[in-house]
């Protein structure tokens, strides 16, 4: 190209660069595609020039090179939605330290834990799906433009150069790979599905708690939609949709790994069909985040019903057993034996371990008498006898929030 035919390129796929925005620019059935309509309108503008457009470049290098443009732009974007919903997480665990809730195993209650700790729980998960896309990023960074078809091209191209304008890390290293692997694109999409899944369990939660049987958390008229029909439903539909689009996030990843999987080496038309998965994905990731953030930045905690499901749910009662061992010397199946006749007898007159009277406990055990049976038997106090690290203790939760602003500040996140 001559300096002149250089600007008038440049000038060119500027005018067209608006058209396209503007959908200004007209689409006909005889040209095949993209690159052809934007070939055959530059030729329109500045004549014979437009047809060197396409010269040591292929259609399969420019859509592999499109693609890997693309998934930069959308990780980071995705990166940046992620960063802000973790650091919800934890804003919102810190304030949350002095509460308790249940643990669950099995859906049944089973031990006392720090509303904190739960919630950390997620700060965490998501934290290792920030990574994963990280990994992406690095896995995305090679130029692969310049391979031609599959062979490379028969005209000087200075591929260091092309690398450095673009933006990438390194040159591609074979022409044949460069334009028919996919792996970048499936690191993405699992990247995503994985995001997802987490989400759906997330929102499974929300739901639940939501519910009236459960009625831990209350969600705002803003984040509900109400019913056709019947005018006391509070439906958390913003959780339904996310739990629902996991499902599509998770078919796009399975769809491209089967629409590679029996392709020969180089380019196949069949690869058309990946844009699908990979727009699609990109899109429902995002709206699902920002749909979590807003109901986790909105939702309100009730308390009280938490301490009333762990109360009636016998949640300590391991912790009077440990009680009788370590403070009174019993065996533990012993001990184990005692407790459980003790909730027996809660359950026959539809009693908690807290709303028992001291006479209908000295005759099973006369340990089970006094402030350290009630102190035994305390939710704050069962969360803080756990004394290993990464546990719900009050004090553990305090070094969680050190140990994140670390893991925050080492990804540059703040």
């Amino acid at each position: 190209l001559s300096d002149k035919e250089l600007m008038d390129v440049l000038n060119g796929l500027e005018k067209i660069r608006g058209e396209l925005e503007r959908g200004e620019l007209t689409f006909r059935t005889d040209l095949e595609d993209i690159h052809m309509h934007i070939e055959s309108r530059l030729t329109e503008l500045i004549g014979d020039a437009g047809k060197k457009l396409h010269t040591g470049r292929s259609r399969n290098d420019q859509v592999a090179i499109d693609m890997r443009l693309f998934i930069r732009q959308e990780t980071l974007e995705i990166q940046d939605r992620l960063k802000n919903l973790i650091l919800s997480f934890k804003n919102k665990a810190e304030r949350n330290v002095d509460f308790v809730m249940p643990g669950y195993t099995h859906l049944q209650v089973a031990q006392p834990v720090r509303v904190s700790h739960y919630l950390f729980s997620y700060f965490w998960l998501f934290l290792r799906d920030y990574k994963t896309l990280q990994f992406c990023l690095e896995e995305n960074d090679s130029l692969v433009l310049g391979s031609g078809a599959l062979a490379g091209v028969n005209y000087p191209s200075d591929r260091e150069f092309m690398r450095e304008e673009l933006g990438f890390k390194k040159v591609s290293e074979n022409s044949i790979d460069s334009v028919s692997s996919r792996d970048h694109m499936m690191n993405f999409l699992f990247s995503l599905a994985k995001i997802m899944t987490n989400a759906s369990r997330f929102c499974e939660e929300i739901l639940l708690f939501s519910s009236q049987e459960f009625s831990f958390l209350r969600l705002p008229d803003s984040l509900t939609t109400g019913s056709s029909i019947m005018p006391q439903k509070k439906n958390p539909d913003i959780a339904e949709l996310i739990r629902g689009k996991s499902a599509r996030v998770i078919s796009n990843l399975h769809s491209l790994m089967v629409l590679v999987k029996g392709l020969p080496l180089a380019y196949d038309r069949d690869l058309q069909e990946d844009k699908l998965f990979l727009f699609d994905s990109a899109e429902q990731v995002k709206l699902s985040i920002e749909g979590m953030k807003a109901m986790l930045d909105e939702m309100e905690f009730r308390y009280e019903n938490m301490r009333a499901s762990l109360e009636n749910g016998f949640a300590t009662a391991t912790d009077l057993a440990d009680f009788l061992v370590n403070e009174k010397g019993i065996p533990f199946r012993e001990a184990h034996e005692l407790v459980g006749r003790l909730v027996s007898v809660c359950v026959s007159n539809n009693k908690t371990l807290f709303t028992i009277e001291e006479k209908e406990r000295k005759p099973i055990s006369e340990f089970f008498m006094g402030e350290e049976y009630f102190q035994a038997i305390s939710l704050e106090g069962s969360t803080d006898k756990k004394k290993s690290s990464g546990s719900t203790s009050r004090q553990s939760q305090l070094e969680q929030i050190k140990k994140a602003d670390e893991a925050l500040r080492e990804l540059g996140i703040d």
